[in-house]
């Protein structure tokens, strides 16, 4: 019996050491959770821990129970906009795109990945897709999630539609001091215009276009006339359009022209691009021609590219840049939370999967939006409830591996002395086994 308790002193001392060798190797590893090596005495019987019996004599020590600790790391900044951090509870959300398998993590490292069969996916270094919710374009174009959590393969978008323009806002300023234009009006000659500003605007098919803007006063009073072409060249010599007029009162600020009615103009295809004209914030002041202010509500196709402009919220809401200069949700990261987060099973490469096991399972899988206000959709956990609650996402950042390496050392250390004793006394018990041996023989 001595034997053996002096025998599971080293199995048991090895193993822990096992352990925290593990914790040192991976002390660099972002992500990774430390495991700590838990002892238990071990009955004549064979049991573990349990009640105490007096008749029952040890048998020696067991460390087969190793809990993790998941204790949050430090966040390492990164300059890649993909790199997430979870500032509290919850885990990533992982799905394996070949057989389906669902795995979670606390590495944020994830990357654009591009397949010509598929469209991007955000992905971990070994290829398993990152789960969330995505938008709904048809009835958003940017975006807006606001729904129960549903995760599935988080697959970006590639392409942003073109939008047509419908209306372009103008504030400039227009000099009542300058002489009366020449006449008749004409885009090739300046002499017949007081001044012009160009606006890039677009077709429903995207394609842009040259909306030109010329401004002539009759050199009394306080009114402007106002002309635009499209497209409009000397070797393409499109249709004028106006005269509009814009008036001001007595101060230099404009009375009409907020917005002037919509003018239909056709481009060289034949297409038509109706466009409303809105120069509020005009004035008429006794300075040169100036533009204050140009903006139009049209805009080309567009399509996202590997690091093109990505951020992600503490909401977990991704937005991505489009080559259009548009930005838009393009998904959203749904966390999940376990009522018993140590009967996890690691699967290596910081992953672990649920343990289905009744009675020493993880138990109940909750899903929700990181940093997620429990009023807004009931029956999921948010940060109110910092107990259940799923954390905030913190973006350009990495969860660092929350090994202490000061304790791993001190425990190296103990655990080594445990097994040297160990081993001494199974050294000493053996002589004396001998002694006694040869002492009956003699």
């Amino acid at each position: 019996m001595a034997l053996s308790n002096s025998l599971s002193g080293l199995i048991a001392a090895g193993k822990a050491l096992d352990v925290i060798g593990n914790n040192i190797a991976n002390s660099q590893t972002i992500g990774f959770k430390s495991s700590i090596a838990r002892f238990t005495n071990v009955s004549a019987a064979g049991k573990t821990g349990g009640a105490a019996d007096s008749s029952a004599s040890s048998a020696g020590v067991s460390a087969d129970n190793v809990f993790q600790n998941f204790e949050q790391g430090r966040f390492e900044i990164t300059n890649n906009p993909l790199d997430m951090a979870i500032n509290g509870q919850g885990f990533f959300r992982l799905q394996d795109p070949l057989t389906g398998r669902i795995s979670y993590t606390r590495d944020g490292q994830f990357r654009l990945s591009f397949d010509e069969n598929s469209p991007p996916r955000l992905v971990t270094r070994s290829g398993l897709a990152l789960t969330g919710n995505l938008p709904d374009f048809a009835t958003d174009p940017f975006g807006i999630i606001d729904t129960v959590p549903t995760p599935v393969e988080i697959v970006i978008d590639p392409y942003f539609p073109p939008r047509v323009t419908s209306e372009v806002n103008v504030s400039i300023n227009l000099d009542p001091r300058v002489q009366p234009a020449a006449v008749p009006f004409s885009p090739l000659d300046p002499t017949t215009y007081n001044g012009s500003t160009l606006a890039k605007v677009f077709d429903a098919a995207g394609g842009a276009h040259d909306l030109r803007l010329y401004f002539t006063t009759p050199g009394a009073g306080n009114s402007w006339s106002l002309y635009s072409t499209l497209d409009y060249t000397a070797s393409n010599p499109t249709a004028v359009y106006g005269p509009s007029i814009l008036n001001f009162d007595t101060m230099g600020a404009i009375s009409s022209g907020m917005p002037l009615a919509a003018q239909s103009y056709t481009t060289a295809a034949g297409d038509t691009i109706s466009i409303a004209l809105d120069f509020t914030g005009t004035t008429q002041l006794g300075t040169p021609f100036s533009l204050n202010a140009l903006s139009q509500d049209g805009y080309a196709e567009g399509t996202v590219q590997d690091g093109y402009g990505f951020s992600v919220r503490a909401d977990g809401n991704i937005t991505a840049r489009y080559s259009n200069g548009q930005i838009r949700n393009v998904a959203q990261v749904v966390l999940a939370n376990f009522a018993n987060p140590n009967a996890l099973i690691s699967t290596g490469d910081n992953q672990w999967v649920a343990n289905d096991d009744p009675a020493k399972g993880t138990g109940t899988i909750s899903l929700g939006f990181p940093n997620f206000a429990t009023e807004k959709i009931a029956g999921f956990k948010g940060n109110s409830d910092p107990a259940e609650g799923m954390g905030a996402i913190q973006g350009y950042a990495r969860e660092q591996s929350n090994v202490d390496l000061g304790t791993e050392l001190v425990a190296l250390i103990e655990q080594q002395r445990n097994y040297q004793a160990s081993a001494q006394t199974f050294k000493i018990l053996d002589q004396v086994l001998q002694n006694l041996a040869n002492m009956r023989s003699n």
